[in-house]
């Protein structure tokens, strides 16, 4: 009787073990799906979530701040149209929008001035709430010799200044090209010094806000952009500045 107990209480044994093998196989099956639950639901959390509700966030945050009702109100004066000819450039090239006090921006608006348009003048005056920066185009800062020049002081116009002061907070910054040779301004640091006391004394003599430098023309003439010294000079310069 013993012999046949001990047959029977090894099945038994077996069986048990071989549930506890299942159980132990499903509990890390268990496991192992929800550890790749987990790690999914990481993957939407910093993948789709997120990034959806940062775009979102910069969008509300950082979109120009504008009129909706704006562009309407410039497709009924005609000023905004999807289908426009010459003949509509030609004649209406001179409309202006009738509000000329309310900015519908808020990032910097930078508009220039030319002495030999008259009309510019008196719009910067009309409109002098709607821009941040006025630049009127005044000053050439030219070699002489083996010196350098300033020359724009008679475009100057200070009333139209002080008006636009009286009307508006945008700062003015005349603009100054220029036009003396690149290589020998921007290597010899007596001339790039010079140049610097000549653009900053008019400044504050003129009671200007800043400048506007430009010196594209030239300087591509010349090659200065791809030259890496001539680059290096030009942002020792600018930095001075």
């Amino acid at each position: 009787m013993g012999k046949r107990r001990e047959r029977r209480v090894a099945p038994s044994s077996d069986r048990r073990q071989a549930r506890d093998n299942s159980d132990a196989r499903v509990d890390q099956f268990r496991e192992q799906a929800a550890s790749e639950r987990r790690l999914f639901t990481i993957f939407i959390l910093f993948f789709i979530v997120i990034p959806a509700v940062s775009v979102f966030v910069y969008s509300v945050k950082y979109a120009p701040n504008s009129d909706r009702t704006v562009t309407s109100a410039h497709q009924d004066d005609g000023l905004v149209k999807t289908d426009i000819s010459y003949q509509e450039i030609l004649n209406d090239n001179s409309k202006v929008s009738e509000n000329a006090s309310h900015r519908h921006y808020t990032y910097p608006i930078l508009a220039y001035i030319t002495p030999w348009n008259s009309k510019g003048y008196e719009m910067a005056k009309r409109f002098a709430n709607k821009f941040t920066h006025l630049s009127p185009v005044w000053y050439d800062l030219k070699s002489q010799g083996t010196g350098l020049i300033l020359e724009g002081r008679h475009n100057a116009d200070t009333g139209w200044i002080s008006d636009l002061r009286m009307k508006g907070d945008a700062w003015v910054l005349p603009r100054v090209v220029l036009e003396a040779l690149p290589k020998e301004l921007l290597r010899k640091k007596k001339l790039r010094d010079k140049a610097i006391d000549l653009i900053v004394s008019e400044c504050k003599e003129m009671e200007y806000d800043g400048i506007v430098l430009e010196s594209w023309s030239r300087w591509a003439a010349y090659g200065v952009l791809h030259d890496p010294e001539m680059k290096k000079m030009v942002n020792i310069e600018l930095h001075d500045i």
